[in-house]
């Protein structure tokens, strides 16, 4: 980062490379951290009935995938950043004219493009972005018929409009301006942030309880995790 931030040039650029690799490292720091503070505050998941922990143990498998693209959509943010994508095009849903501009194939070699072209690196977040709200919305539906503690529904119904907020809101605002003020900006980072933060807390909350909380619980069935 000071590296690339140090150039002599009229306008310093940071490498997109060591903005992803600094904004991962971010991810990583901050979620040791927040799932240590949870692991302080709830030392056990919420686990009244067999029922309720058959139903999270279901959601766990489907949190951790989900939570992984959210990371990945975060860190490919770095990469419109680091190019100055986000200027680029500013339409949405399309590109432009296209739905898929003509030059993202551009640069050699062909695995440049990914992370240097300036039209490829919007199209990628554009791509994990409505991913990533699919698969939250997968989730949504897919828990709606198991039997929850109410406090995992509520926060899976918090994901969901966090991630609509920061799919469709947030970047909207951003693409139809000219030039993406810092106020927006900084709200579109600091979502990502938050979706990831209601995720991990997702991950604790669904997290399989200590074989002696489990012993206070009738032994009717057998949990699968």
């Amino acid at each position: 980062m000071v590296k690339s931030g140090s150039r002599t040039s009229a306008e310093p650029r940071v490498s997109p490379f060591r903005l992803a690799a600094h904004l991962t490292s971010v991810f990583v720091i901050y979620n040791g951290i927040f799932w240590t503070a949870l692991s302080v505050v709830m030392p056990e998941p919420p686990a009244e009935s067999v029922a309720w922990l058959k139903g999270a143990a279901k959601v766990k498998r489907l949190a951790l995938p989900v939570s992984i693209l959210v990371g990945i959509t975060g860190v490919s943010g770095a990469f419109v950043a680091g190019n100055d994508a986000g200027r680029a095009f500013n339409t949405f849903p399309k590109m432009g004219d296209t739905w898929v501009p003509a030059d993202i194939f551009s640069m050699k070699p062909l695995l440049r493009n990914f992370f240097e072209n300036t039209s490829i690196a919007q199209l990628d977040h554009r791509v994990l972005g409505t991913t990533t709200l699919a698969a939250i919305g997968g989730l949504w539906f897919s828990t709606q018929k198991l039997d929850l503690h109410p406090a995992i529904r509520s926060l899976i119904g918090s994901i969901v409009g966090m991630a609509a907020l920061q799919r469709l809101a947030l970047p909207v605002s951003i693409l139809v301006g000219i030039t993406v003020p810092v106020s927006l900006g900084t709200a579109h980072q600091d979502g990502v942030l938050t979706l990831l933060s209601l995720m991990l807390l997702l991950n604790h909350t669904v997290r399989r309880p200590s074989v002696s909380l489990l012993k206070t619980l009738p032994p009717v069935v057998k949990i699968v995790t």
